[in-house]
């Protein structure tokens, strides 16, 4: 039976960056799975339709693969999608350079991949609403399905064709989820 090396989160971030990139969960270094088609549609998607409302509300801002540090928890981990409301973007302009950031994202949105357990969404889920992520969102393009996660409350399903929206973080945002499957299918 192998053994499992510990990496320290000073040892990880002074790792170089990989490709497909990397987070580093309970001292374990776990690389993200590479984006299918459906994947990168619907991160694509979702960017699109944040960058669009963000832009008229000015509430924040939308990012992708942004590599977040959670010193406490000595975790790395990088959304798929990640929203900022605004001014908690990193002041420091080298931070925003260099990477990664030291502040959570207000929204932490994953798209899941056939391979993502039950588990481990889970045990994502309960780390970000633990360090501080407002909402999160993990979608599953198998069962077209977005299960919302908000602290203090139970996890919601919800499914074609209903319209999500991201209180009480973002004020008016909804995501249609026929329109983003269907730019999926497309």
């Amino acid at each position: 039976m192998a053994t499992r090396t510990r990496v320290s989160l000073e040892e990880f971030l002074a790792m170089p960056e990989t490709e497909p990139p990397s987070e580093l969960w309970d001292g374990e270094v776990v690389q993200k799975v590479a984006p299918s088609w459906n994947h990168a549609t619907l991160t694509s998607y979702i960017i699109g339709e944040l960058r669009t409302y963000l832009a008229r509300s000015g509430e924040g801002q939308v990012v992708n693969e942004l590599r977040h540090v959670e010193r406490t928890e000595e975790r790395v981990y990088l959304p798929h999608v990640s929203v900022m409301l605004a001014g908690r973007r990193p002041a420091d302009p080298e931070e925003r350079r260099q990477g990664p950031v030291e502040s959570q994202p207000d929204i932490a949105i994953e798209i899941l991949s056939p391979g993502d357990s039950a588990g481990r969404t889970l045990q994502r889920a309960d780390f970000y609403l633990r360090v501080g992520v407002s909402l999160a969102w993990f979608i599953d393009p198998e069962t077209r399905t977005l299960t919302a996660y908000r602290p203090g409350m139970q996890p919601t399903v919800h499914t074609e064709p209903e319209t999500v929206d991201a209180k009480p973080v973002l004020a008016d945002f909804t995501l249609d989820l026929t329109a983003m499957f269907a730019e999926m299918d497309a």
